[in-house]
């Protein structure tokens, strides 16, 4: 587990990299080691996305099993965590880039703490705004987070934006395909 200095220090590199300054890059642990550690981001992630989930099972009009949802949803989180990890590997070595893989897998741990974080706020502010407002907020964030994704992919790979693209497509893909799975479940 990372120490609180690392852990800032972290999330700084994740800020920075929001800001499309590259130089982020240098606030991450980018070892082994830091490999590892840099998990613990699904460990601060894990209260939004509950918040995220209870707000859509809650407002489902069927009843919904408690137990069930937390079982698929847990199952369906940690296979989040880990799908792009194992396809990026692959993928990486395939495109001759796995020297950049630990800074690709630290830079995207700990970068989802600042999407969650920031898309976790703009769902909650669209609960008290007009729905129109609320929506277009909601899509207006997603597309923001879009773009820093891409950002933080082709600068943690040191790529063309081209294979970045083709990265963050990959990752959409096998973090949809695992909801619907867990969808499907409920």
């Amino acid at each position: 587990m990372p120490d609180r200095e690392e852990v800032l220090s972290a999330l700084y590199g994740a800020y920075r990299l929001a800001w499309f300054d590259a130089s982020g890059m240098t606030y991450f642990n980018l070892t082994v080691e830091g490999f590892w550690r840099s998990f613990f981001a699904a460990i601060l992630v894990a209260p939004a996305y509950a918040i995220l989930v209870g707000m859509r099972s809650s407002a489902e009009a069927e009843a919904f099993n408690l137990a069930l949802v937390f079982l698929a949803e847990s199952i369906g989180y940690v296979l989040a965590w880990c799908a792009f990890p194992i396809v990026a590997l692959v993928l990486t070595r395939m495109l001759g880039l796995d020297r950049n893989y630990v800074a690709l897998i630290v830079a995207h741990n700990w970068s989802a703490v600042l999407q969650t974080a920031a898309f976790v706020a703009v769902v909650l502010l669209g609960v008290v705004l007009p729905q129109g407002l609320g929506t277009l907020l909601v899509t207006l964030t997603t597309g923001a987070i879009l773009v820093y994704q891409w950002f933080v992919i082709r600068t943690a790979l040191q790529s063309s934006g081209g294979i970045a693209l083709m990265l963050l497509l990959v990752d959409l893909v096998a973090t949809s395909l695992i909801s619907a799975g867990a969808d499907r479940v409920l």
